[in-house]
């Protein structure tokens, strides 16, 4: 009864906020969101069932047209459409923040787990303190040594979609509660909060900088495109930062916008939106790719809208790659 209890002010809270423009209140006019900690100290929120419009908000060209310094043609933002309704039938559970560093290593030391990057010997990404530069894969890159100094408060990177998953499964067993990654609707829909611009708070990217670790645009000239990105070893600004360090959106989630991409459960498909149900969408039943979504520290504003979709293959492991946690009711 608690929990039904919970998640009927939840979603009354929702409801609400959506109404009110959520997007533009600060983070003193913002509800306190519902939610729990569970066996390992993680903040959980509680995510109401509720309904949505899922995928871009605006055309395709009208979107390019408004950040010219992108480099893309509409067709490359062609799988954010069609925009279509989900509901989402049942609440559940999201990792407030990112899974920090601490977090993944209390699970390896507790199970001598070693991530893909680990076993199979060919590394991950990381900066090159030397050069500055961001390369892979190489054997010294891992989520203990991303190239940067780690600090245990950042959110884990360099793991994969399985090394994910075997975290996820490890916190189950734990807790005698199913613990997974939150699907593609999922993620979109909290990550929303309640609303239908470009991201959770605004459709401005100058507002990004109060919710979001992402580049900064004024250093636009100095790093170019994100696949030549130059990071300067000695600028705290350029890597991750400890999870919560920016504002949350309406439903009290940090860095869903920025910090680090996310893994989500879903096989990518270029042309779901078009065969997705209005249900609790699931994603393809099979693929080659698994989605990422939300961004991260060395991403353009565009990439960090909340309807922007990215894959990588399940074995990837990326130096801006990480993941939070869903958990059933």
């Amino acid at each position: 009864m608690r929990h039904l209890h919970g998640l009927v002010i939840a979603a009354c809270l929702l409801l609400l906020l959506g109404s009110l423009g959520c997007g533009h209140l600060t983070p003193s006019e913002r509800v306190p969101a519902t939610g729990s900690f569970n066996a390992i100290g993680m903040s959980l929120v509680l995510v109401p069932p509720g309904e949505f419009l899922m995928g871009g908000t605006e055309t395709a060209e009208t979107l390019v047209a408004a950040y010219p310094d992108s480099g893309k043609t509409p067709d490359y933002f062609a799988d954010e459409y069609p925009r279509h309704r989900v509901r989402i039938t049942r609440g559940f559970f999201l990792g407030r923040f990112e899974v920090t560093v601490a977090q993944f290593r209390r699970f390896t030391d507790e199970t001598g787990y070693q991530t893909e990057a680990e076993s199979d010997g060919a590394g991950g990404w990381g900066c090159d303190s030397s050069t500055g530069r961001c390369e892979g894969r190489r054997p010294q890159y891992t989520w203990r040594n991303p190239g940067y100094a780690l600090v245990d408060t950042q959110p884990v990177v360099n793991v994969s979609y399985n090394d994910a998953l075997a975290f996820c499964r490890w916190l189950s067993e734990k807790e005698g509660k199913r613990y997974r990654l939150p699907t593609e609707a999922e993620w979109e829909y909290a990550n929303r909060a309640g609303t239908g611009t470009r991201y959770a708070n605004s459709d401005d990217p100058a507002h990004l900088p109060h919710f979001a670790r992402a580049i900064d645009l004024s250093r636009h000239s100095e790093f170019g495109h994100v696949q030549e990105i130059v990071i300067k070893p000695d600028d705290p600004t350029a890597f991750p930062a400890p999870v919560g360090s920016y504002a949350a959106n309406a439903l009290g989630l940090h860095d869903m916008h920025g910090n680090v991409w996310e893994w989500v459960a879903d096989w990518y498909g270029a042309t779901y939106y078009a065969e997705s149900p209005v249900d609790d969408p699931q994603g393809p039943v099979t693929g080659h790719l698994k989605v990422r979504r939300g961004g991260a520290w060395n991403s353009f504003p565009i990439w960090l809208r909340s309807s922007f979709r990215n894959w990588n293959s399940p074995g990837s492991r990326c130096v801006n790659l990480g993941f939070r946690v869903a958990r059933d009711l």
